[in-house]
Formats: C-alpha cells, structure tokens, sequence
C-alpha cells in the first residue's frame, strides 16, 4: 500500500513539470505507476481517529493520515516489527498508531514504544541553526508550547482516555542517550516495522539512527518529523545514510511537513 502512497502524494507537485519532460529523451527505464489500492478505512473512519487525537499532537492532519496509512500498509504487507516513536509529547501520533491497530487487528500483540525525556526537549547546539537556537530562547512565544514538555503521567492519561492504555504499550522516560541504547542492549531481538522520529535535535535523531535504523524491518518505514524543521535534524540523516553507504530515498510528503524513509536494500519498480 505504502508503494503506492508516494505518486499519490506527489501527482500534484509533479504534474507541472510531466508535459516539458516528456519532450527530453530520459536515461531511467520507464515505469509504470503502481495501482492505488482500495484504502481499508473510509475517509469518515480516518477523520475519526484524527479527531480523537487532535488535542494531543502538533503534527498536521497530512502528516497523521500518512501515519494512519502507514500503519495499514505495514498490517496489509504483514512487515514484522513493533511500532516505536522517538518523541512523544502528548501522545497524539503514538495514539493515531495504537487506534489504527487495533481496529485492523483488535488482538495484536504488536507493541508501542514510546521513548521520551517527558520533560521537555534538551538545549539546541550550533549544528541545530540558528532557527532551532531561536525557537528555544523565545520563551512567550505560542509557538513554545513550554519547551515541548508533557509529562508521562499526562500521556498515560491521555491513552487511558481513548482507552488505549494496555500492557503492549511501553514507556521509557528519560534522555535518549541513556534510554535507547539501553533499550537495544536488552533487547536486540526486536525488529520494527515503524519507526517515528520527533526528537528535533541533531544529537537526539543521531542517537536515534544509530541505534534503532539497524533493527527496522525490511520495508519497514522510518518517519522523520523534524526533517524540514530543523537543519540539525537534517544533518543528522544525512550522515548515517552517507556513513553506511545506504541508498534509501528520503521522500516527502506534500506539504513538506515531514519526511519518510521505506527501508529496502534496493529500488523495485
């Protein structure tokens, strides 16, 4: 399903240049297209779940419908793997994932990993920009939504509302320097099917990268919230891609909201 996420997302943005294109001889094998599939949730049903998370995230109703079909997609290609974010506020996303699941799979025993400080985001470093260094120094600004900061016994209230809070649901609190690969060395077994990235930071994606990336499934999907946001973010990819020699495609959303990464050894058409 995912495969077929990215013409469709990007039809609009690519359509203006098709016609001057055609007309140069191109040097890529033609491909066609694949088929859009039939979507398992109506458009009523996703709206739903965006409504019951709205108060709880930041992220656009784009990117919550990306994630909700992610989910689907992971479910309908049977990707193993456990769902884990990295950066949780108030549990929105997190939320979006488990209400997805459980309506596709009301006996899953797939987990949800949800990896924060809970108390806010750490100090910005110079590779961050200076747009990163300030957004954290402007304090008043509405913008600021107190550093970013929801404790964890908020968002274990919030999933207890939506009636999510269950035993395949896991906290980690703390930063992720200590917590992640912490939560490998003890359990190197776990493969991951979505991995969701929101920690902002250069240090904080970088850690995360470099010690979660290698247990995502093949197919598995890599979401990068602060892609476009942030330029330490950014750098952050961009060096473990190029450190390990990897080909995966960093694409985009429509809106530039966000970015993904489906991990496959090599391009299929």
């Amino acid at each position: 399903m995912l495969f077929s996420l990215l013409p469709r997302f990007l039809k609009e943005i690519l359509q203006a240049g098709s016609e001057a294109a055609s007309a140069e001889p191109s040097l890529m094998p033609a491909v066609d297209p694949p088929a859009l599939e039939e979507p398992i949730f109506s458009s009523t049903k996703v709206k739903e779940i965006i409504q019951k998370v709205r108060p709880y995230s930041m992220v656009p109703d784009s990117g919550l419908e990306f994630l909700i079909e992610a989910v689907q997609s992971v479910i309908d290609q049977k990707i193993a793997g456990d769902f884990i974010e990295c950066g949780v506020w108030k549990g929105g996303c997190a939320a979006a994932m488990k209400l997805t699941e459980s309506a596709l799979q009301p006996r899953s025993t797939r987990l949800l990993h949800l990896f924060d400080s809970y108390e806010g985001l750490p100090p910005t470093q110079p590779v961050d920009g200076p747009m990163a260094q300030s957004w954290q120094q402007a304090v008043d600004s509405p913008w600021y939504f107190d550093n970013c900061m929801a404790s964890l016994e908020l968002v274990q209230q919030n999933f207890s509302q939506l009636r999510l809070l269950d035993t395949t649901v896991r906290f980690y609190k703390g930063w992720f320097e200590a917590t992640v690969p912490q939560f490998v060395q003890h359990n190197p077994e776990t493969k991951i099917a979505i991995l969701r990235l929101d920690g902002d930071w250069y240090e904080s994606t970088k850690v995360c990268l470099e010690n979660l990336y290698p247990l995502v499934s093949e197919k598995g999907i890599v979401i990068i919230d602060d892609y476009y946001a942030w330029d330490g973010c950014a750098v952050a990819v961009h060096e473990y891609l190029g450190k390990h020699g990897f080909n995966h495609r960093i694409r985009s959303l429509p809106d530039f909201s966000s970015a993904y990464i489906i991990k496959q050894a090599h391009r299929q058409a």
